[in-house]
């Protein structure tokens, strides 16, 4: 199966390492991965709370982006998740406004049609833990706190988990050989969506910090998340803070590409704000372990 990767604006400006990462084990899996055109989704807080049209018509073009080609459109960003999912679900809803929307596509020479299908990476994932299971050549050992994020589970019109109680990426982690560590409010917001880490950078930084208390004390060994727009807030952030927690943040398609057994390097941990040394040397110890 093909799909049209959309990596979204972070992953492509500031942490490539996480569109690498998403490559390499989806080729590994067998998935064929094509790169199209595309521009930001755009930003489902601000943008969709400032200019509802405009919002829409550019998520339109990039759904019509994958529609040209006859294939799904694969996002690794909740962010990206949550604007072109909810756009393509307004449009089927309202058939007016496709109307409305392909005249300004059409100015492109482009249309909306309605027929992809916009997919979070995770839910691929999900339909294929026998796969990866059999894939998986080191055990990490790593006690893992997860972060959901807010776009993947919420609304719970994008189906799938179930938005209080999701438990997939605890199946996931389980799968790799890891622990998922539980701690308080772990569902609740990094702090970075909605304009708040632009708008108002105290309580952004107040709701990071809030966050990293409980999962400092819980134990983990690294953070996961499944957004880079999370990544950027959760690895960034931490350097931002006074207080030094040093706890190093993976994507899951990092997480997943060390426990095929991919050295952390070409995964691009070393290009983290927070150092991953611990990371690399604990998968590092575990391919020559595997090989004794």
């Amino acid at each position: 199966m093909r799909y049209s990767l959309f990596p979204g604006c972070i992953a492509k400006n500031l942490y490539p390492s996480i569109e690498k990462a998403t490559s390499i084990v989806f080729k590994e899996l067998g998935i064929e991965l094509v790169e199209d055109p595309y521009t930001c989704c755009p930003a489902p807080g601000v943008i969709r709370s400032y200019d509802f049209d405009s919002w829409l018509v550019i998520a339109a073009r990039n759904i019509a982006t994958a529609e040209a080609r006859g294939i799904p459109l694969l996002t690794i960003c909740n962010g990206c998740y949550g604007t072109l999912g909810a756009a393509d679900r307004y449009l089927k809803e309202h058939p007016e406004s496709v109307e409305r929307v392909n005249k300004f596509l059409g100015m492109i020479e482009m249309r909306y049609q309605g027929t992809t299908r916009v997919i979070h990476f995770v839910d691929l994932i999900k339909e294929r833990l026998p796969q990866i299971r059999e894939a998986v050549k080191v055990e990490l050992d790593l006690k893992v706190a997860i972060h959901y994020g807010c776009h993947y589970l919420k609304p719970s019109a994008h189906g799938g988990e179930n938005p209080e109680r999701p438990e997939i990426l605890e199946k996931i982690v389980e799968c790799l050989g890891c622990e998922s560590v539980d701690f308080p409010e772990k569902l609740s917001c990094c702090g970075a969506g909605g304009g708040v880490w632009s708008g108002n950078e105290d309580l952004s930084m107040a709701i990071l910090q809030r966050k990293l208390n409980f999962i400092k004390k819980a134990g983990a060994d690294c953070i996961l998340d499944i957004c880079p727009f999370c990544h950027l807030q959760l690895d960034q952030g931490q350097k931002r803070l006074k207080t030094r927690f040093e706890i190093p943040v993976l994507h899951l398609n990092q997480l997943i590409g060390l426990s095929f057994g991919i050295k952390d390097k070409i995964l691009g941990l070393h290009t983290h704000m927070v150092s991953t040394r611990n990371i690399a040397k604990n998968a590092k110890k575990a391919r020559k372990d595997l090989l004794q």
